[in-house]
């Protein structure tokens, strides 16, 4: 029976991937932007609505066996990353209404772009480990496109590389589900965990559980760019339109992250993992995704790459946050998932800007060739600075504040937890050691630069918009982290931990 808060739940999902096939045929209006931008804007505000209006209740919408269902709930966790997808995907299409003017067919990826949006809202209220697999494995197929949009042959290059780094991971959660379903006393997103613990040890089963479920978050990390999957994420953005590039490192890898939630929080449950070779294997493999991303990230040269490899480290930083097992833990993965987010998407079409206005036509962007472009381009060069510096955990960013309780939750870990956070420390400098010197080129590009020739170039509104409001997201992430903490102890902690 649809009730209202069936409906609600939903539609956010299914509305998007519906709008977004309909592209395939005759336009609806004579300019698309029309219809995308109506479309996008409807489903953020329909997703807002129902993260406030809806209930926690479990909704099926296909019941596949007794035991299997794809199902959805808007629970908390599921409430604040909905909403920051809705927040972020009109500013990224609406800027991809200019950008993408020069890069045609422009018609095949906003259908894949808007079906994206309504995929990864399903990936974020997935009520069942079956229902995140099935969305997370759309959002491969559906974002293919995004990345292939060039047809070149790079590009091509490096969707195949995404595809078959993006099916390993995805067959060994397969693999854990398949386990999770045979040990499980449900298969609903239960907090704590819904592993038979009797049977498992009536069965003496406790090492294949913990390999089962190692294996299962390497896999779902892949798409979060965790060591040793990672290398489609530098090969792929850069390729990529600049707003597909966006979406890619602000909120896809974070699909990667969520599937890991569920499975840690709600699948296995944080009581069976805390102290077991799972937890510090985990933690090692993002604190060497950390280091490796940041050198990486430092000695690129190529701009899109750097931020790229950027992303590869910075996304491993929720990971070792989550697998901390404390409170602490996820108030600094909520809060760097946050900053992320608005900062890398920020720092992506900042980039893009650029490369838009003063380098086209040239085969390679390089981080060298942006000097005095901030004289050129001073509102683009300033939202990156604001970017930079939440990425970097400046005091007053989201991204200080979201490092603050990693390294304070990792005080309990002993050795390794000082480990990880002498590796954060590195990790801030090297970040500052390949963003920075970009700004201060920018802005400053010394004395035999020609000051006389610079002629401010017009940017439209289309593209001052989204830049400005994630770069002051970024800050406001930090300046009122007090809210966020809060609304992580009472609605995500208190039930969790």
């Amino acid at each position: 029976m649809m009730t209202s808060n069936t409906f609600m739940t939903l539609i956010p999902v299914l509305f998007p991937i519906i709008a977004g096939f309909a592209l395939f045929s005759r336009p609806i209006f004579e300019d698309r932007h029309i219809y995308v931008g109506v479309m996008t804007f409807a489903t953020s505000i329909i997703t807002f609505f129902a993260a406030f209006m809806t209930s926690e209740e479990l909704i099926t919408l296909w019941r596949i066996t007794d035991t299997l269902s794809i199902a959805f709930r808007f629970d908390y966790p599921a409430r604040a990353f909905a909403c920051l997808v809705a927040f972020i995907w009109p500013l990224v299409t609406l800027y991809a209404f200019e950008y993408l003017r020069r890069r045609p067919p422009v018609d095949r990826f906003y259908a894949f772009f808007l079906s994206t949006f309504g995929i990864l809202i399903g990936v974020a209220c997935a009520g069942n480990l079956l229902t995140l697999y099935l969305f997370y494995e759309l959002m491969t197929f559906m974002t293919l496109p995004l990345v292939m949009h060039s047809q070149q042959r790079e590009a091509i290059r490096a969707t195949v590389s995404y595809l078959l780094y993006s099916l390993a991971g995805a067959a060994l959660a397969l693999g854990g589900f398949f386990f999770f379903q045979v040990y499980g006393v449900s298969m609903d997103f239960t907090p704590g965990g819904v592993l038979d613990l009797a049977r498992i040890k009536a069965a003496n089963s406790e090492s294949m559980i913990l390999t089962v479920t190692f294996l299962t978050l390497v896999g779902f990390g892949a798409k979060a760019g965790l060591v040793p999957l990672h290398a489609w994420l530098p090969t792929a953005h850069p390729v990529a339109p600049t707003p597909a590039s966006a979406v890619l490192s602000g909120l896809i890898t974070k699909a990667g992250i969520i599937a890991m939630f569920r499975v840690i929080y709600y699948v296995v449950g944080d009581d069976f993992l805390r102290g077991t070779w799972v937890q510090k294997a985990v933690i090692c493999m993002a604190l060497t995704t950390i280091f490796t991303g940041s050198m990486m990230a430092y000695i690129e040269k190529h701009l899109k790459k750097r931020i790229a490899w950027s992303t590869v480290s910075q996304v491993s930083y929720v990971v070792f946050a989550m697998m901390l097992l404390t409170p602490d833990g996820i108030r600094g993965a909520v809060l760097q998932i946050m900053a992320h987010a608005m900062s890398k998407s920020c720092l992506f079409l900042s980039a893009g800007v650029v490369i838009y206005f003063t380098l086209q036509g040239a085969n390679y962007h390089y981080a060298d060739q942006l000097r005095g472009v901030g004289k050129e381009l001073p509102i683009t060069m300033t939202c990156f600075a604001f970017a930079s510096i939440s990425l970097i955990g400046l005091p007053i960013t989201g991204g200080f504040t979201a490092k603050w309780y990693m390294a304070s939750g990792a005080l309990g870990l002993g050795s390794l937890g000082m480990l990880g956070i002498i590796i954060l420390m590195i990790s801030a400098l090297l970040t500052a050691g390949y963003l920075l010197p970009i700004v201060t080129d920018a802005f400053f590009p010394g004395e035999d630069y020609d000051y006389a020739s610079v002629v401010p170039l017009k940017m439209g509104i289309n593209m001052k918009i989204p830049l400005i409001f994630l770069s002051v997201g970024a800050l406001l992430t930090g300046l009122f982290a007090g809210e966020i903490i809060d609304f992580v102890n009472s609605k995500i902690i208190a039930v969790l931990l």
